[in-house]
């Protein structure tokens, strides 16, 4: 399983090459070993970016990408706002709106994701398409759930304002261009090409099945990471749990989500909409996100539990020394099931929230963060749990 982590941990988002040549190789590996496998066709984008930059006749500032940002080139002076009330009350269309403070504190969801759209973010994108900037600069900084510096405020394909990020620490210099009403160019390179891809889901079917047990890993990446912990750790666990899984009196999905990293969620839905055909009932969802990483264990926590259930795996976690109990967390493949009201649980590591975090998502998610070791313990927790549900 280890070789397999080195070929999982490469830049990998939904749509590129690197991800088709992985899709291809985990159906191949569960075809082989006897599962049923399902492939969901969809189309999505692929994104491509180069240096950007906010320049004066004096200097230039590089600027990143929003993701999926439509690219741009142009000059103009500085309109700053830093919050929704001064948003509201300024006229930028067809300007450089530059948003900081209250308006950057955390990256927005896309719009009309399906899973989580918070009215606050909806409020502020509608808002920016109806003052209609002709770009947007975006003063955020460190991301505090994740190792993006600066962070993107939007990655979205459906929001069509051009923008870019850049850090807190030009935030005076961008204010004082603002005051003294300097032209500025901004070059934003940035393009999205359409592009198709797939969801692959390898069943273990039985007769007279007393229900489903669903237990997924996502297996792309953002772009810029070779996402070892994030999640390739996750798909090689998946991949363990496929090689020892016994039979079972449920039936058995196995799912590689192939785009939780992706504004649209587009592997998730098609899986989402299969379900809906399904007559089986779904008994409990296990996602494993963000796994293995060096000097923790493996930390479980549940939803929508009955008190019955969670004794149960709580017992199974003090016959682990690898596992551990965690906390709940709201940001992976189980919510959307955790919003239906079905059985969860979800598996990452114990420092995830004060440690593993700081390598997501960037350049430094290799596989030097990585506790091979804890693979096949949490693999073989997950199984105790499935074989615990059947007796």
């Amino acid at each position: 399983m280890k070789e397999f982590l080195k070929l999982l941990s490469k830049e990998r988002p939904v749509g590129t090459k690197e991800n088709a040549q992985l899709l291809e190789m985990i159906e191949t590996y569960l075809r082989d070993m006897g599962y049923f496998i399902q492939s969901l066709p969809f189309d999505c984008m692929v994104w491509n970016r180069s240096n950007s930059a906010i320049s004066t006749n004096t200097h230039s500032i590089a600027i990143e990408p929003s993701p999926f940002s439509e690219p741009f080139s142009g000059s103009g002076t500085l309109h700053i706002v830093k919050t929704l009330e001064e948003l509201e009350g300024i006229n930028c269309k067809d300007e450089i709106l530059v948003l900081a403070g209250d308006l950057t504190k955390e990256a927005l969801q896309p719009k009309d994701y399906p899973f989580y759209y918070p009215a606050e973010h909806r409020i502020l994108l509608t808002l920016l398409e109806t003052k209609s900037p002709k770009a947007i600069l975006c003063v955020t900084g460190k991301n505090t759930l994740n190792g993006q510096n600066p962070f993107p405020l939007f990655e979205d394909g459906n929001f069509l304002i051009p923008s870019g990020n850049i850090g807190k620490e030009y935030l005076d210099e961008l204010n004082e261009l603002s005051h003294l009403d300097v032209s500025v160019h901004i070059e934003i390179n940035s393009y999205k090409t359409k592009a198709k891809s797939r969801q692959l889901i390898a069943s273990k079917k039985v007769k007279n099945a007393k229900g489903k047990i669903i237990i997924g890993a996502h297996m792309d990446s953002k772009y810029n990471t070779p996402g070892a912990l994030d999640n390739a750790t996750g798909v090689a666990v998946l991949m363990q749990i496929a090689s020892m899984l016994n039979s079972s009196i449920y039936d058995i999905d196995l799912v590689p989500f192939n785009s939780e990293e992706y504004y649209g969620a587009n592997g998730e839905l098609k899986y989402l909409r299969l379900l809906e055909n399904d007559p089986n009932k779904v008994l409990l969802m296990i996602n494993i996100d963000s796994v293995c990483h060096k000097g923790s264990k493996t930390a479980v926590s549940f939803y929508n539990f009955s008190n019955s259930t969670t004794k149960l795996v709580e017992t199974l976690i003090t016959r682990s020394p690898q596992i551990v109990k965690g906390n709940e967390w709201y940001a992976g493949d189980h919510v959307p099931f955790v919003f239906r009201n079905i059985p969860c649980m979800a598996i990452t590591s114990s420092d995830f929230f004060d440690g593993a975090l700081e390598h997501t998502h960037t350049p430094k998610d290799t596989l030097d963060t990585i506790d091979f070791e804890l693979i096949k313990p949490t693999a073989q927790y997950i199984l105790d749990v499935i074989d615990s549900f059947a007796h």
